[in-house]
């Protein structure tokens, strides 16, 4: 059950919970990527070792630098937009006293960096008080992407975002981590096989391709327990109606409707770029007419050659 098939199931359980049954007779695994889903595959307060996988392959973690030990976190402060009741999907502390937030985002906005962004500055002020020297614990924040959110870099699935000045890292206690999963599983397809990525990350969005495809899940590289267990806990079989009915569409549609307007004029902006590109313009005189920076206007570029 891919992203869209979740939506329509959801939709058809709010016109008639005896819909369910239908989709139990078509699909046999849950979409594991939605909120709800997600916090339940994910969280165990006795065993965190699933959760610890999973962070792991998503950062590339190895070595020492691997996190060996984590504390979910009791949410106090509600989120306000789109009306979640969390800031972040999943936020606690690894062995190193660090703070760790993960989220999946489901929706399609030229807001997220900014929501985000918000979001993570609640987090650290909610840990700070004013007697306090300003001592800022390190945070990683994980995000992971149902819908393409980086359309000017259609090879690239994963982004490690910080601080620069210069051009240098300027702030290293703040680390953003996009994962893209559609846009990987497409990359992923059309890749030859020797081509094909061989990180942990790789092997781990692999394996939630398989369980969103309904495949054979591939255990060459994670444990078959760790497989087993995650293949029986998505069964569309253990999740009732009840479940589905408290879950969000996965689209506010006011919020779809100001993202699509934004998303229009980017499109508007996009075209507006390449034709001067053709008629041969300064990069300056580009980024003043679309609002584009450096970095986008050479991506264009390069799309034309």
């Amino acid at each position: 059950m891919n992203r869209c098939q979740y939506a329509a199931m959801l939709r058809a359980i709010r016109e008639n919970p005896a819909n369910l049954a239908k989709f139990r007779a078509k699909f046999k695994n849950v979409y594991p990527f939605s909120d709800a889903i997600f916090k339940i595959l994910m969280i165990n307060e006795k065993d965190p070792s699933r959760f610890i996988t999973f962070v792991n392959a998503m950062l590339d973690l190895r070595g020492d630098d691997r996190i060996k030990d984590f504390h979910f976190e009791v949410q106090e402060q509600p989120g306000i937009l789109i009306n979640k009741t969390n800031i972040f999907d999943i936020i606690g502390t690894n062995e190193r006293d660090e703070k760790v937030l993960v989220e999946v985002q489901q929706t399609d906005s030229d807001f997220y960096m900014d929501r985000l962004l918000y979001y993570t500055s609640r987090v650290i002020t909610n840990h700070v008080k004013k007697s306090d020297d300003y001592k800022l614990p390190h945070i990683y924040v994980l995000s992971i992407l149902t819908c393409d959110q980086f359309e000017l870099e259609p090879d690239v699935y994963f982004h490690h975002v910080h601080f620069v000045k210069n051009g240098e890292g300027y702030y290293p206690k703040l680390d953003f981590y996009f994962v893209e999963v559609e846009k990987f599983l497409k990359i992923d397809e059309l890749a030859e096989k020797s081509e094909k990525e061989k990180s942990q990350r790789a092997e781990m969005l692999r394996l939630f391709g398989d369980i969103i495809n309904e495949k054979p899940v591939s255990t060459k590289f994670y444990d078959k327990d760790f497989c087993k267990s995650l293949q029986k806990d998505v069964s569309l079989e253990k999740f009732e109606d009840e479940l589905f009915l408290r879950e969000d569409i996965m689209i506010n549609m006011a919020f779809e409707k100001q993202s699509s307007f934004h998303k229009g004029k980017l499109t508007k902006a996009r075209e507006m770029a390449k034709k001067m590109i053709e008629y041969g313009d300064s990069d300056e005189k580009i980024m003043a007419v679309s609002g584009f920076s450096k970095e986008e206007v050479v991506v264009l570029r390069s799309e034309m050659q």
